[in-house]
């Protein structure tokens, strides 16, 4: 009996060790190959794989693929492509509305110096903090320059308007004796002229030398403010100390334009200067009076 059961396990040990190796198990697929195939037949099978995951890829596009059989149909896809990338689309943002700097109020009193400053610069709010306190609008420099005449030559209409509405004299006079009209024209802001003959300024005001605003617009060559002199009455053949007058100054200058209308509206021409020798406008004037009509 003892030698049937350790026969029984010797060979339950064996039998085992067989499995473990490989031998003597049957084999599902026909025969012992199975368990270890050749290369071709390794090769042959990965093939076979990549085929059928081809078919399947297909089979997924041909399946996802839109029949267009007429012209609406492609229509319609257009669309619907349209509407989805809009619904992509992120919106733009609406822009910011921009925050302007507001100009803080000026606490503490405005000096001379600064109210001229801010004339010349067109600040508003310092020019109403000097106004506020009390200052006097017609303070100037020691040139006499007031506010007015830098707000004249720097063409800041409205703080012109201001002034005068404060109580600036409209023909105060700097260390020149030439009052804010000069001053606007010389830099030709014909507007401001306006405004200053609106309200009363001199047209035939004069200065050291005894040069007029007409004078001073034909120098610098601003003929609108000539026409509009002339308009409101200027004396078109006014003689400064040298005995000249504003023909005198366009021909000097080259201001041909002002030479024209000039005597358009009538200047002499046989007006001499005080230059003895060769004064006569018609002998230094470039073109005929009658090339002017």
């Amino acid at each position: 009996m003892n030698f049937s059961i350790q026969q029984l396990v010797s060979g339950e040990r064996v039998e085992r060790t067989k499995l473990e190796c490989g031998h003597g198990v049957p084999d599902p697929g026909g025969g012992l190959r199975s368990w270890r195939l050749g290369p071709q037949e390794a090769e042959a099978r990965e093939r076979q794989k990549l085929d059928q995951e081809k078919r399947r890829r297909l089979e997924r596009f041909n399946s996802s693929r839109t029949n267009l059989e007429y012209l609406a149909d492609l229509e319609k896809l257009v669309q619907r492509r349209k509407e989805k990338r809009l619904k992509r689309r992120v919106p733009p943002k609406a822009p910011q509305p921009e925050v302007k700097p507001q100009p803080q109020a000026q606490q503490e009193p405005v000096g001379l110096e600064v109210f001229l400053k801010a004339a010349v610069e067109n600040q508003e709010a310092l020019i109403d903090k000097y106004l506020a306190d009390g200052g006097d609008p017609n303070a100037h420099d020691k040139l006499h320059r007031t506010a007015l005449h830098w707000a004249c030559l720097k063409g800041h209409c409205e703080l012109v308007n201001k002034l005068l509405e404060a109580g600036a004299a409209v023909d105060t006079r700097d260390l020149l004796d030439r009052t804010p009209v000069f001053w606007a024209c010389r830099r030709g802001h014909l507007d401001i002229l306006k405004q200053l003959l609106n309200r009363g300024a001199q047209v035939n005001a004069r200065d050291k030398i005894w040069s007029t605003p007409l004078h001073v617009a034909v120098r610098t060559g601003h003929c609108d403010c000539l026409e509009h002199l002339i308009a409101c009455g200027a004396r078109i053949d006014a003689q400064d100390k040298e005995g000249d007058t504003a023909l005198h100054e366009a021909v000097r200058h080259g201001r041909y334009r002002a030479m024209k209308l000039l005597l358009l509206y009538g200047a002499a021409l046989g007006v001499r200067n005080a230059d003895v020798e060769g004064s006569e406008l018609t002998c230094s004037f470039p073109f005929s009076p009658d090339e002017v009509a």
